[in-house]
């Protein structure tokens, strides 16, 4: 599994910026606005994350790939929270079978593209 290659950042995430929204739409609903900003604010951060996390030869995992216990082993040195969301960075070959099919299956649903590796049985 190659490390670069891995995303959990949604892709084309930064092809619509709302920050600007404000200046061009005066009457957006500030509900709306405040959503699209935070959304996008935390893509960009978890894009950072990823790529700090990829030069150094890791990836991110998130906390919902992971069993509570192991998690609580790796939280002291290798987690970043972004968000409310905590990911975990993690070696490839250090990951069990089970978190890479729970990694396949939550790049598929939630970031929404098809992942360029392949479920293990």
């Amino acid at each position: 599994m190659d490390v670069n290659k891995v995303s959990v950042v949604k892709q084309n995430y930064n092809e619509k910026d709302p920050r600007k929204l404000a200046y061009l739409y005066p009457s957006i609903n500030i509900v709306v606005y405040a959503k699209k900003v935070q959304e996008f604010c935390f893509y960009q951060s978890l894009d950072v994350a990823e790529d700090l996390a990829n030069r150094q030869g890791y990836l991110l995992l998130p906390y919902s790939c992971m069993h509570w216990t192991r998690a609580k082993n790796y939280a002291d040195d290798r987690k970043v929270k972004i968000g409310r969301k905590s990911f975990f960075m993690m070696k490839p070959h250090e990951l069990t079978k089970n978190e890479i099919n729970k990694l396949y299956d939550y790049i598929w649903e939630v970031v929404g593209h098809e992942p360029s590796f392949s479920k293990q049985s």
